[in-house]
């Protein structure tokens, strides 16, 4: 049973990125904006490397490869989205709360990338 969980919490822990990375290859333009809103050098190649990293990595993590090193690059890359992207430090208020939820939100979900690592993918593989 533990390989079913481990099977089941890799596909979990991934549709976020997995539907991320579609909506933001569909819908690329809008993605810019939102990139080019963060001063991030290089918005199209930024955008084009985080689509191919929630994409490629979503599906090497579901079938089961190479799953401590794509685990820690995603590990990594969640965890400059929630330091550019949720800068609650910088907002007042009610944006800040939402920002710092968001915040954590990354930072819970790098603890299972951390988890996924010690782990590893279980036997149930592609």
């Amino acid at each position: 049973m533990p390989d079913h969980y481990l099977l089941i919490g890799r596909i979990l822990l991934v549709l976020l990125f997995l539907q991320s990375g579609i909506t933001k290859a569909i819908r690329f333009q809008d993605g810019l904006v939102e990139v080019r809103s963060k001063k991030i050098p290089f918005p199209h190649l930024a955008l084009l490397g985080t689509v191919v990293l929630q994409i490629v990595g979503s599906a090497l993590l579901i079938a089961g490869w190479l799953t401590t090193p794509t685990a820690a690059l995603m590990a990594l890359f969640t965890l400059a989205t929630a330091v550019v992207f949720y800068d609650f430090w910088n907002l007042k208020a009610e944006q800040r709360a939402a920002s710092l939820n968001g915040f954590f939100e990354h930072i819970s979900i790098i603890g299972g990338f951390l988890i996924l690592m010690a782990a590893g993918p279980g036997r149930l593989v592609l």
